[in-house]
């Protein structure tokens, strides 16, 4: 029997307030009042489903999904996205001997590539190690690369995308390059510190994408500021002795918005950091040096301070490139920053 029932009286978690026991629900400890508004059930096996601020679901072990109208957990989800002969999982790519010169960083990443047409992409089913699932939000499929790392996941990418400039794959306005980024082996600190430059070198990344995608509302300026993430992090370090602080859980302080340029609630799903701001292509080298690009950043802010990132990534975007230039250090990845730049500002 739940803890909420064995006592007469029960403190809601949700709005703090006492109230009978008769006025909470079964499921966990909430009232009901509560529990009608910011909770849901998974509408094939009945898990409870918390809906977070600005929509969407998350379960007790696994994120909820809104699927052909349906909520659903994640692995009722999963069950239906991949239960058919046109869609797959990703499986892994074997590399036993990786190198990192053109890389230059040992992070592991993922990238999900979503189209408007991809002709004859069934021929794949067997043939890659890129996942192929259905999305609501465009016309044609996305893919989704296993974990990849080193200079030998870039070339699996731009194997996988050779296949579809050869099937005249396209992406449209409606389409995004979403790019995941391996956090597992990051600190708390470290990983406050990531997602803290990423903020503040919002104007950065917006003037790296064309000019449609910068205002997209699956990847949204976040609502907080740099000033609200250090008030919750001074906050949070003081309420939590270091053993014990957990990213996931000081994140959800700041936000539960996965519409965001950085989705820091990718974390708790995958322990990554999902950029969401690239707009949809399948152009490899765009892919590759974005890809490049945040794991170099990554790997250099995370030894900063949030003072340090204030003083380094000051002013408006092209300062931010600028500094970005001198931390990766690479003349023919700052050229094409530049390039970049110039051409999606036209």
């Amino acid at each position: 029997m739940p803890a909420v029932l064995t006592q007469e009286i029960c403190l809601c978690d949700e709005c703090s307030r006492n109230k009978p026991r008769s006025q909470f629900s079964v499921a966990n400890g909430v009232c009901l009042e509560c529990f009608d508004r910011l909770y849901t059930f998974c509408e094939v096996c009945g898990v409870a489903l918390r809906r977070n601020t600005r929509g969407g679901y998350y379960g007790p072990n696994a994120r909820g999904m809104v699927h052909d109208g349906m909520n659903l957990c994640y692995d009722c989800y999963d069950r239906r996205v991949y239960d058919n002969d046109n869609r797959w999982k990703p499986t892994a790519l074997d590399v036993s001997f990786a190198t990192y010169d053109k890389i230059g960083s040992k992070r592991k990443y993922g990238v999900e590539v979503e189209t408007a047409d991809c002709h004859g992409y069934r021929r794949l089913r067997d043939r890659t190690k890129f996942g192929c699932k259905s999305d609501c939000s465009v016309s044609g499929m996305e893919f989704d690369s296993p974990i990849l790392y080193g200079d030998e996941g870039l070339a699996y990418i731009r194997e996988f995308l050779a296949y579809a400039t050869d099937n005249d794959w396209y992406a449209d306005e409606d389409c995004g390059c979403h790019t995941h980024y391996d956090m597992r082996d990051e600190s708390f600190e470290e990983c406050a510190r990531v997602a803290y430059a990423y903020r503040k070198t919002n104007a950065l990344w917006k003037s790296l994408v064309a000019q449609y995608r910068r205002n997209n509302s699956y990847s949204r300026t976040p609502y907080w500021t740099c000033a609200d993430f250090r008030r919750c992090y001074d906050s949070y370090v003081d309420a939590v002795d270091a053993e014990h602080r957990d990213f996931a859980e000081f994140s959800s302080d700041v936000t539960e918005e996965r519409h965001e340029i950085c989705n820091l609630t990718a974390y708790e799903a995958h322990c990554t950091f999902e950029i969401r701001v690239l707009e949809g292509t399948c152009d490899p080298k765009l892919i590759c040096n974005w890809i490049t690009l945040n794991c170099r950043f990554i790997d250099a802010v995370k030894r900063m301070t949030f003072d340090e990132i204030d003083e380094v990534f000051c002013g408006h975007s092209p300062s931010q490139r600028r500094a970005l230039g001198e931390l990766i250090g690479d003349s023919e990845l700052i050229e094409w920053i530049e390039e970049r730049a110039s051409a999606v500002a036209r």
